[in-house]
């Protein structure tokens, strides 16, 4: 069997188990209950925490459509309240820009190639994150306005009576895992099923990532950065088939490193689509709950990024003259590199645990 088709089968496997997750990590919270929404309380209990936690948790899972899928289980279960949902979602935006900046600053420490080059990739995603971030944290602060977006759309959603049908559907090729349930036990369930989530989007990534690493991909991918619409188009067709801004964007990093493309002001359209692209494996996470609220959490998930591409789309050549000043300023010096790297975490961990023990 040729490689093609082994990644081809991987990918179809891979995604089986996501959604498997998905119900079970779903069963298994509607049987932890209360208990979980205590555990859960505990950590998140105002929209600031609840966007530092997003943050963390996408930043130590490299993954923010895996953390996102969790979220909108808990949501759908009752476990998670809509509007500290929203607010993780809006965090974990920025923790998607953590694996990038590492593989960037792996480039550093070889020496090798167009240092800058690779930093230009990698603060394009950081610096868009924080700017949305600093435009939609108040106002979901203080007017809720991503939770309005969410309860609209969960109105919305409960008028599809197909809707409902979907867990029925998703339970009939998952079978095995009520009875799984019944022998480990829900927390044990929940536990495994995140793991599995985790592992599943990790396999899709590899399986998709390995069919596009080929010498004619990448020359597609070079090919992408001629029109800012065309990079913006292929972004968002590329992580449809690799569910991971991360993924595609760190691949990004060395093909900047070694001179495959120059134009600057092309990365953001890329990482614009690829924003967009990427709610979609969020979205069969939502639909496989079968519940509205949940789809209205996905919903924030993608009115975050259209918005933030229609903000971006017109100011790219001044963003790009902006971000290569600030590339060239942190490959400049190696503990700029590492102090920024630190603070990635440090920042919402430390927010956080502030939460935990003083308030």
């Amino acid at each position: 069997m040729s490689a093609k088709y082994k990644n081809a089968i991987g990918s179809f496997v891979s995604i089986y188990f996501f959604i498997s997750a998905i119900v079970l990590v779903k069963n298994s919270a509607k049987i932890i209950g209360a208990a979980l929404a205590e555990t859960i309380v505990l950590i998140i209990r105002d929209t600031t925490s609840a966007v530092f936690a997003g943050w963390i948790s996408t930043a130590l899972l490299h993954s923010s459509g895996a953390f996102d899928s969790i979220i909108v289980a808990f949501t759908s279960t009752g476990v998670m309240p809509l509007n500290l949902a929203v607010a993780t979602i809006i965090g974990a935006e920025i923790g998607t820009t953590v694996t990038p900046f590492l593989i960037s600053v792996l480039e550093r420490m070889k020496g090798k190639g167009e240092t800058v080059a690779a930093f230009n990739v990698t603060m394009s995603h950081v610096l868009y994150n924080l700017v949305t971030l600093a435009l939609f944290y108040p106002l979901e602060l203080y007017f809720g306005i991503f939770t309005k977006i969410a309860e609209w759309g969960s109105h919305q959603f409960i008028k599809l009576p197909w809707l409902n049908s979907v867990p029925d559907l998703l339970d009939s090729v998952t079978p095995w895992v009520k009875p799984l349930i019944g022998v480990i036990g829900a927390r044990a369930g929940l536990v495994g099923g995140g793991l599995l989530l985790l592992v599943a989007l990790g396999a899709v990534e590899k399986y998709m990532t390995a069919i596009f690493s080929m010498p004619r991909s990448w020359n597609l991918i070079r090919s992408t950065f001629t029109h800012p619409k065309r990079a913006f188009l292929a972004g968002f067709l590329f992580t449809l088939l690799v569910p991971s801004t991360t993924v595609m964007v760190s691949l990004l990093v060395p093909l900047a490193t070694s001179g495959v493309f120059k134009a600057e002001f092309y990365i953001l359209p890329y990482i614009l689509g690829a924003n967009i692209g990427t709610v979609f494996d969020v979205m069969i996470a939502a639909m496989a709950t079968g519940d509205p609220i949940a789809l209205g959490v996905w919903l924030v998930h993608l009115t975050i990024n259209v918005v933030g591409a229609f903000l971006f789309m017109p100011i790219l050549d001044p963003f790009a003259t902006f971000t290569r000043k600030v590339a060239e300023y942190i490959s400049r010096d190696p503990k700029t590199t590492l102090i920024i790297t630190a603070l990635f975490h440090i920042i919402p961990a430390a927010i956080i645990l502030y939460y935990y023990l003083v308030i």
